[in-house]
């Protein structure tokens, strides 16, 4: 059993001595493995760089991070790898993905290239969401590499159901010239037709404008293509789903923590459980991962 006030603010920020834009957090230095830096907000990776010294990752300059939302509470960050939990989207009657984003999470110490981040229930989670869990993020780097692994555990005694997403933001230098390959034949939620199901023609899918669907048992195994530069390869296991989204222009410019233009500078490219609910008895287990690879 943990304290209810494990969650707590007061000098949760203790052991993250590092900082990016402002948001406390610990910077992974693995050397010739690369660097990565983790947030306490929302155990969220912000930052990965490989060996090449190229930023791989989407960070908005405006996005809020530790500034409080309407509501008083953290606001959440736009980029990076947030963690949806325990929902993905407005699917269900949560905050927008989950309320784990927006919590500090505790940090064990950092071991060479890994970096561990846990999040347990307490008084204010269970006010939103009535169940126990632990919630477990472990960060891996490795020679051109980066493996995020979410673990799932259901502490209480009944059981309970979840969404969830590593919300991956890749950087790209335009995304109307990159090309993701892997998806064709694949049938998809389309969210930007009433999530009507459709099946994907082309080999790749290619970017000028929205894009936002959920792929339904998509392959494990992806590749994101931009001109002159090296392939990147999107793996995941665990997670039901993959999501893809562009919110282009007009959504853009609707997004008060990101610059209008900067829809031409990401894609989300996301394991997820989000079509279905994952089930999870008292004791059980979760675990999924997304791994990015520089080919």
């Amino acid at each position: 059993m943990h304290p209810d006030k494990n969650n707590d603010c007061a000098g949760v920020f203790a052991g993250f001595p590092d900082t990016l834009q402002a948001l406390p957090g610990i910077r992974l230095d693995a050397g010739a493995a690369g660097q990565a830096f983790i947030a306490a907000q929302g155990a969220q990776v912000l930052s990965w760089r490989a060996a090449d010294g190229r930023e791989r990752l989407y960070l908005s300059a405006s996005t809020g991070g530790l500034a409080r939302d309407g509501s008083g509470k953290a606001a959440a960050i736009r980029g990076g790898i947030p963690v949806c939990f325990p929902q993905f989207s407005d699917r269900g009657s949560l905050v927008k993905h989950g309320f784990a984003r927006n919590l500090p999470w505790r940090a064990a110490e950092p071991a060479g290239n890994a970096l561990a981040l846990t999040l347990h229930d307490d008084a204010a989670t269970r006010a939103q969401w009535p169940h126990r869990f632990d919630a477990r993020l472990a960060v891996r780097l490795a020679p051109g590499s980066l493996e995020v692994t979410l673990t799932v555990v259901n502490t209480g005694d009944t059981p309970f159901a979840f969404s969830t997403a590593l919300h991956t933001y890749l950087r790209v230098d335009d995304v109307r010239r990159a090309r993701l390959f892997g998806l064709e034949q694949v049938r998809y939620q389309d969210a930007t037709d009433n999530c009507n199901v459709k099946a994907q023609q082309e080999a790749e899918l290619v970017f000028s404008g929205e894009v936002d669907r959920v792929y339904l048992a998509p392959p494990p195994a992806l590749r994101l293509l931009e001109e002159g530069r090296p392939a990147l390869r999107i793996a995941q296991s665990g997670f039901a789903d993959t999501v893809v989204w562009n919110p282009g222009p007009d959504k853009a410019r609707a997004l008060p923590d990101m610059p209008d233009d900067d829809w031409l500078r990401m894609l989300c490219v996301e394991a997820a459980c989000a079509a279905a609910p994952v089930p999870l008895a008292p004791g059980a287990l979760w675990r999924g991962s997304q791994l990015l690879s520089v080919e």
